[in-house]
């Protein structure tokens, strides 16, 4: 039961829409104990998690979860970014620089060497499964009872982006460590760092994201994701009154824009 004064996620989301001049729905990313009765598991829209997500947020799907019975059709890299599965061995030559023995020599460039991927896979630390089912849906349409939310999800363009993460240094003294933008896939940056089921993502940063070129095709080029943890969502909605994006609403968005 939440407290007299806790916001619940359909009026974070809907503050934070206003607030930033968002076209795209936010999204509540949470855990749930059984399987959605609604809904569709990710790989039923497309075998690219990121990808479903963000059709998710542009009101072209509904509610989207994943877990170890419904992961079928999900790239197996997604599988193993949400903890249902461990990176295959193949994928440190598949992300740097290829080799004969996997998929043929295929290769991302995204790393100079496997070694480097290790070591940074070795950064983000244990991926732990989610609790049943990792679910994604619009803010708007969550419920109470619906599953135990993890992170929030916003789409941005710059100066949407700029004003979000202004909000968010409103009310923290943190200068240079409460938000990030770590390396990954995309899936990562939106689900996995901000809903906390990566062992050594630092739990008081904003996931900014993502930084996986792979994405590019299906990502608008001026569009930018924002993960965030429910507390801090709901902390930079009860600071919108007192901030300039209530008292000089003209400098955050010139010309009304």
């Amino acid at each position: 039961m939440k407290a007299a004064d806790e916001m619940s996620i359909p009026e974070i989301g809907r503050a934070l829409k206003r607030a930033g001049h968002l076209e795209l729905e936010p999204l509540c990313v949470y855990e749930s104990e059984g399987r959605p009765r609604l809904g569709k598991p990710f790989g039923a829209v497309d075998r690219c998690i990121a990808k479903a997500v963000l059709e998710c947020a542009k009101g072209q799907e509904g509610l989207l979860y994943i877990g170890e019975d419904a992961r079928s059709g999900v790239c197996p890299g997604g599988q193993s970014w949400i903890g249902l599965t461990e990176m295959a061995e193949g994928l440190k030559y598949f992300i740097s620089t290829g080799s004969p023995t996997f998929r043929h020599g295929e290769a991302e460039y995204l790393k100079r060497d496997p070694d480097m991927v290790l070591r940074s896979k070795a950064f983000v630390g244990r991926v732990r499964p989610p609790v049943n089912y990792l679910c994604v849906a619009q803010c708007r349409s969550y419920s109470e009872g619906d599953g135990s939310p993890r992170s929030l999800l916003l789409f941005a363009e710059a100066e949407q982006l700029r004003n979000l993460l202004a909000l968010h240094h409103f009310g923290t003294p943190d200068a240079f460590t409460s938000t990030i933008a770590p390396w990954g896939p995309s899936c990562a940056s939106f689900l996995a760092y901000p809903a906390g089921l990566a062992s050594n993502c630092p739990d008081q940063a904003l996931v900014i994201g993502p930084v996986d070129p792979t994405g590019n095709a299906w990502m608008p080029p001026r569009l930018m994701s924002l993960g965030l943890k429910l507390k801090d969502a709901e902390r930079m909605v009860k600071d919108l009154p007192a901030s300039f994006l209530s008292k000089r609403p003209q400098v955050a968005f010139p010309d009304g824009r």
